[in-house]
Formats: structure tokens, sequence, C-alpha cells
């Protein structure tokens, strides 16, 4: 379940940094702790 994770969360990443209309200045370690504490946090 944890690879399903990860790639789920690398494509998300990806699709935000390469969608033109809209500018993230997240880093991927960062990007990750953010949606760790989304799950997390019932």
């Amino acid at each position: 379940m944890s690879n399903k994770k990860e790639y789920l969360m690398e494509l998300i990443f990806m699709k935000l940094k390469h969608n033109n209309s809209r500018k993230i200045s997240l880093q991927k370690k960062e990007f990750t702790q953010f949606i760790n504490s989304l799950i997390n946090n019932n």
C-alpha cells in the first residue's frame, strides 16, 4: 500500500508542478509532509 500512496503523491505533485496556471513553491518533501498531515489528522 505504501507504494501506491507514494505513486499517487508523486503523480499529484508532478501535475501541480507542471500546471502553468498555478505556481506552487513547495518542495517534494514539504508536499509529502503536508499530505501525510492531512491523512493522519482525521
